[in-house]
Parts: C-alpha cells; sequence; structure tokens
C-alpha cells in the first residue's frame, strides 16, 4: 500500500465556504479532496488527511496560535511514516497582511519544510518519500467584501504570485509541482474556499499527478 500525507490548511480539512452566509461547518468526508482521492485511488492508497484551518509554512500569527506549520511537520511525519509521498498545499495563510510576507518569502517557507520532509532520519531506514509541491487555489478577489475587511487586495495579489515561486521552489529542491489555480478556483462570494465542485476538480487533478508520480 502506498501513504501519501496531505498537508495543507483549511482547504485540506474541507471548510465550507457557506460559514459566511452563517452556515458554518466542514464538507463531509466523501466531499473534501482528501477524501475524494482516496475513493478515486482506491484500496491500494493510504490518503492521510492532515488539514488545519488557518495553517501556514513557517510563520508565528499573533491571531492564532499553533498555526505555524512548521514545528509540527517532524512529528507529523513521524507519525505517519513510512510515507510514498507527501503532498505539501500551503500559501494562501502566508498572505495575511499581518505576516508581512512577500511571495518569495512564503517561498521560502515552503523550503525549510521541504528541507524538513527529505531528512532521511526521520524514515527509520526507509526511503524518503517523493514530495509535491501544491500551489493553492488563488483567493478570489470577492474575499474582498468579506467583513470587517479580513481580506486585502494585495493578499489576492500575493496568492496569484506564488505560482511562480512555487514551480521555482520545487525544480530547485528536486520536488514535484503542481499549480491547482489551473484546475479550479475558489467561490466568488467568500473567495478563499472551495466549494464541492473545486473540491472534485482538486481531487482529479491530483490523482492524475499521484498516478504519474507513484505508479
Amino acid at each position: 500500500m502506498k501513504n501519501i500525507l496531505c498537508y495543507g490548511d483549511s482547504n485540506t480539512y474541507g471548510l465550507n465556504p457557506e460559514w459566511v452566509h452563517g452556515n458554518f461547518g466542514r464538507h463531509d468526508i466523501n466531499t473534501r479532496w482528501p477524501g475524494r482521492l482516496q475513493n478515486q485511488l482506491g484500496s491500494e492508497y493510504h490518503v492521510i488527511e492532515e488539514g488545519l484551518c488557518g495553517r501556514n509554512t513557517c510563520f508565528e500569527d499573533p491571531t492564532s496560535p499553533y498555526r505555524n506549520g512548521l514545528p509540527y511537520f517532524q512529528p507529523c511525519i513521524e507519525t505517519h511514516a513510512p510515507l510514498d509521498l507527501i503532498i505539501i498545499m500551503l500559501g494562501t495563510n502566508d498572505c495575511k497582511d499581518l505576516l508581512n510576507a512577500s511571495p518569495a518569502e512564503i517561498a521560502m517557507g515552503l523550503a525549510r519544510l521541504i528541507k524538513v520532509a527529505k531528512d532521511p532520519a526521520l524514515y527509520m531506514g526507509a526511503p524518503v518519500p517523493k514530495i509535491l509541491v501544491a500551489v493553492p487555489v488563488p483567493i478570489d478577489e470577492g474575499a474582498t467584501k468579506l467583513p470587517m475587511g479580513m481580506i486585502s487586495m494585495k493578499q489576492v495579489e500575493k496568492s496569484r504570485a506564488l505560482a511562480a515561486q512555487y514551480k521555482n521552489t520545487a525544480k530547485m529542491n528536486g520536488c514535484e509541482y503542481i499549480d491547482l489555480g489551473e484546475y479550479a478556483k475558489t467561490t466568488t462570494f467568500e473567495g478563499i474556499h472551495l466549494n464541492e465542485e473545486a473540491h472534485a476538480a482538486v481531487a482529479d487533478a491530483l490523482e492524475k499527478k499521484i498516478r504519474e508520480i507513484l505508479e
């Protein structure tokens, strides 16, 4: 059986964009993309869902504790090892204005995660897994209409700039790469999260990429 770790944020967790209409909740396991991916890949694969709302690559968020994705990454890997593939899908929360990180600095945070994942000592003699850098679906401009100025146009633009930076980081570190913005969009009314259709599109794109990598 091939083990795949999906390390991400609220779009891996499956937060439903309908929260903006007062319908707080999470997409069910068969709707969110890791669950769909498991169903599509079948019993020869084990898809491990590790999504946390608000998680970023390596920054301390003064408004949300434990959202720095770096400290937990090593114990997370060791918990689930051996692994054949690690999918890293982070960066949207790094774009927050209060973190003041440029797209290049966010990509440096991604590189720190990659360095951790490539440490052979984490796998107790098993092979180091392949790493797939998955660029998150960019924030839609509709997010700038959310209450209390939650999302600025600057954040939207940063999220759009991640693809080029991540592609270069993936290449420099010998990782696989996929830009999920080429396959799915966030909702226009909320702008940050994926609806059922978008989760399906992400799962389809990742299934194809994973089969190319592991089969």
